[in-house]
């Protein structure tokens, strides 16, 4: 069983703007050893939004999570601590953080499976695999005219993948 996640508590600075996705701003505070004063940091993170319940100016907790795109979205929305705008009863409801592992969990399993029919090249959803013809036409293009070799007329092709 994995640990408890880190969790954060901070305000909803961009909502709306992306699919499934907002921008927090958190802050902490720092100790300056040299000017011995404390001082504010704040660091923003893109947080998953999976329901678009979130508004700009919430207050919420955020907990670390896995990667979640390309755009670095590492972390998951837990609660509304404090809402700006309509309550939190008219909002669509925030999944819980098991419901999400569960997901995700499916979701790599049906992936591996489907890896693993593709290597053995019995794929059943039409993805093909090695076997299957339709795979390699989808990666060779013709770059030339037909050419006679030794009697026999071929037609020059170009493999896409590098093989």
């Amino acid at each position: 069983m994995p640990s408890p996640p880190q969790t954060l508590c901070g305000t909803v600075i961009s909502a709306g703007k992306m699919m499934k996705a907002v921008k927090v701003r958190t802050t902490k505070q720092v100790f300056h050893s040299f000017l011995k004063k404390h001082f504010t940091v704040h660091q923003s993170h893109l947080v998953s939004d999976p329901n678009s319940s979130l508004r700009q100016g919430d207050v919420v907790r955020i907990a670390a999570g896995w990667r979640n795109s390309k755009h670095n979205i590492r972390h998951i929305v837990t609660e509304i601590v404090a809402p700006w705008g309509p309550p939190v009863e008219e909002r669509p409801p925030i999944p819980k953080l098991e419901d999400l592992r569960e997901q995700q969990r499916a979701k790599r399993e049906k992936n591996t499976v489907r890896r693993a029919a593709r290597r053995k090249g019995e794929s059943g959803d039409g993805e093909g695999g090695e076997g299957d013809p339709t795979l390699k036409e989808r990666h060779t293009r013709v770059i030339g005219g037909p050419e006679v070799v030794g009697g026999e007329e071929r037609v020059v092709l170009e493999n896409e993948m590098g093989n």
